[in-house]
């Protein structure tokens, strides 16, 4: 079993909640019904229906989606208010399914980070004391309306491209936008990916989705046949899937994070498969042991024996999950007695060619992409080791130098300010060239952790050039998104101008192309780095509570930011990190002028963009404000936030993928902005 993560700190408590059954019960009505709830707090649905009436909410969600589809924004609306027996009560699962998804559900156990201690919390009556505070919140949610369209009911109105002439990019791939992540092959597609998407995707040239496979999940574990209960299903799922997606020229490719570590428990039984040991607990399976290399050709295989429409894969082999003896270690680190006498070039090159001959027992035209994330020193090494028949994948603007505010650095990935290519990605492409190998190029063309809750940022300009600069490198193949930026949208159009020699898009008007490019000058402004992408209050924007005494926690991985600007301003000083935002904001607000009056989707994006980025200078003023003892700063900085939160729920009421992304499923909810209007509401009452 998947150990779940311990619980540690007191959870965070907010005083415009009288009692913690209230808090659960205003939360949990956006995601399951009365019955549901009761349920879990252990009472009648006539209670909770009564102590919802008399915090102004009339109604609960009463369909199956969030437990379907926005189970992770479940999950983290109740961490700080559930402990793990209601949690997994709410969800429906067991503690052992909600270990494998915090594992698997891309690094969500490190997003989340440690658990509160969360006591149990049971229904009871209200004192007549918390029924009088009680009506501050019915005062406040009479002022705020949450109708507009519904969570999951995605459109899709990105222009028609017409194409002409002969292809550019030979593979055009893109994460499905409402793509299920850990869980998409326990559903039928249909579920998760409507043909209207596939229709729009087919429309904007793309040629290719991928979602994450899991070998374990698709194919029987021989050594441990009871993790993989219900391949069979999925891999029937899979085949489905292909089909479908053969119907709008679009092929299929998985994503490979293989093979899965192992609890340390695993190698008692099974020694000569043990390799790098990451700690006590875990260790690798060694690529370089021949029981490991025979699973793994068998289990490709057998994936690609049962979805024969299949386009391929793509690997990430020195990062992420810990997989082979190299994928977190080093020559001079590494554990594994065969691994160590060996260059890491060697031992992913081998990788490679053990995945490829899986492949190649049933289809050799379907395509293996080697990314080379993580790879660092050793990417000569390796790409030298790659099989002729891999494509050697680097992401477009690794490396890329900027200076912003004095702070000097290069890109890792998730930039669409840092225009690529950059010269590391030059350099390995042309030393795959020379040694025979084709090229991919991975971008982010819709949104990246600068703002990844807007699904396309407008930046088209911007996107234009990176694009227009890998196609000059004549590089062959495109992956245009990691699990961010799918959306089908006027972004992944103008990417679309240059797949083909030709392409016709329908014009903009005047004052939205001005403005676009001011859009474009204000996002240079972002005080770039990889921490401040990962931990920085952007992508949550004004769902980020504020905070009248200090937390004491520490912001999470695009998840949780709390009130840690010490976090959030990674190398820049705070100074500088208000200023640049300051900056943004002030060019932002001169592109919005322009286009105030037009109600199209890329003003509506542009709006909720702007609504991250003004909430994070506001973020950074309350965290200063508060440390100075400004308390007459911190209130009128609650009203701006008041004003930031009603603006972001009128473009979620407008646009369902305003604040969804794939693998993190909604960061915030209409309810939480609501929340965030009450929070404000009552520091502007006692400051």
């Amino acid at each position: 079993m998947i150990p779940l993560p311990k619980p540690g700190k007191a959870p965070l408590k907010h005083g415009y909640f009288p009692t913690a059954h209230q808090e659960f019960i205003f939360r949990a009505s956006e995601f399951v019904s009365f019955e549901k709830i009761a349920e879990v707090l252990e009472t009648d649905a006539a209670n909770v229906t009564e102590c919802a009436r008399q915090m102004g909410i009339d109604h609960a969600e009463n369909s199956r989606i969030w437990l379907e589809k926005g189970y992770i924004s479940i999950i983290r609306a109740m961490w700080h208010v559930l402990p793990y027996s209601q949690l997994t009560k709410l969800l429906e699962i067991d503690e052992e399914r909600l270990g494998i998804l915090l594992r698997e559900e891309d690094f969500l156990d490190v997003k989340l980070k440690d658990k509160p201690v969360c006591e149990p919390v049971r229904f009871r009556e209200l004192t007549e004391e918390e029924k009088t505070a009680t009506e501050f919140i019915r005062e406040t949610l009479s002022t705020v309306s949450e109708e507009g369209v519904r969570p999951f009911d995605f459109r899709f109105s990105a222009p028609k491209v017409r194409f002409s002439g002969k292809e550019v990019f030979k593979s055009r791939i893109i994460y499905l936008f409402s793509g299920l992540y850990q869980t998409a092959f326990d559903a039928d597609s249909e579920s998760f990916c409507s043909d209207a998407m596939l229709e729009s995707y087919r429309d904007l040239g793309i040629n290719g989705v991928w979602t994450q496979g899991i070998l374990y999940q698709l194919t029987e574990f021989p050594f441990e046949p009871s993790l993989s209960r219900g391949w069979q299903k999925r891999q029937e799922n899979l085949r489905r899937f292909t089909e479908r997606l053969a119907a709008y020229g679009i092929k299929l490719y998985l994503y490979l994070n293989e093979p899965r570590c192992m609890p340390a428990s695993f190698f008692e039984k099974y020694p000569d498969l043990a390799g790098y040991a990451l700690s006590e607990a875990k260790q690798c399976m060694c690529t370089s042991a021949p029981g490991v290399q025979e699973y793994l050709k068998n289990a490709v295989a057998s994936v690609c024996a049962a979805a024969p429409l299949l386009g391929g894969f793509f690997t990430i082999t020195r990062s992420e999950n810990p997989t082979n003896c190299y994928s977190h270690s080093n020559p001079d680190t590494c554990t594994c007695p065969r691994c160590r006498k060996r260059t890491v070039g060697e031992v992913i090159g081998e990788l490679m060619g053990v995945i490829r001959e899986g492949i190649d027992r049933v289809d050799p035209q379907m395509k293996l992409f080697a990314w080379s994330w993580g790879w660092s020193s050793h990417w000569e090494d390796v790409i030298r080791h790659l099989p002729g028949s891999v494509i050697l994948m680097s992401q477009s603007e690794l490396k890329v130098p900027y200076e912003i505010a004095g702070v000097k650095g290069e890109v890792v990935d998730y930039s669409m300010g840092r225009i690529g290519p950059g010269e590391q990605a030059k350099s390995e492409w042309a030393l795959a060239k020379s040694l025979g190998l084709e090229t991919a190029a991975k971008v982010q063309v819709n949104t990246t952790w600068e703002g990844s809750t807007v699904p396309a940022l407008p930046v088209t300009p911007l996107v234009e050039k990176h694009v227009r600069g890998i196609r000059d490198e004549n590089v062959s193949h495109l992956l245009l998104s990691w699990t961010l930026g799918g959306y089908p949208s006027a972004n992944l159009a103008a990417a679309a101008k240059y797949f083909y020699e030709k392409a016709l898009l329908p014009p903009v008007s005047p004052a939205e192309e001005k403005a676009l490019e001011i859009f474009s000058r204000a996002f240079l402004e972002f005080p770039f780095s990889l921490r401040v992408l990962y931990g920085g209050p952007q992508n949550a924007g004004p769902a980020t509570l504020l905070y009248e005494e200090p937390t004491g926690y520490k912001a999470t991985m695009t998840c949780f930011a709390y009130d840690d600007l010490e976090s959030w301003r990674g190398p820049y000083s705070e100074d500088a990190f208000e200023s640049q935002f300051k900056k943004l904001c002030g060019l932002w607000e001169e592109g919005l002028e322009l286009i105030k009056d037009e109600e199209t989707e890329t003003s509506v994006m542009a709006k909720a963009a702007y609504c991250l980025y003004r909430s994070s200078l506001d973020l950074i003023r309350f965290v200063r404000a508060r440390g100075r003892g400004d308390r007459a700063a911190m209130k009128e900085i609650a009203f701006s936030e008041e004003k930031r939160a009603r603006d972001m729920l009128d473009c979620m009421k407008k646009n369902a993928a305003i604040g969804f992304e794939a693998a993190n499923h909604y960061y915030f909810t209409k309810r939480s902005m609501t929340e965030k209007i009450l929070c404000c509401r009552r520091l502007q009452r006692i400051l």
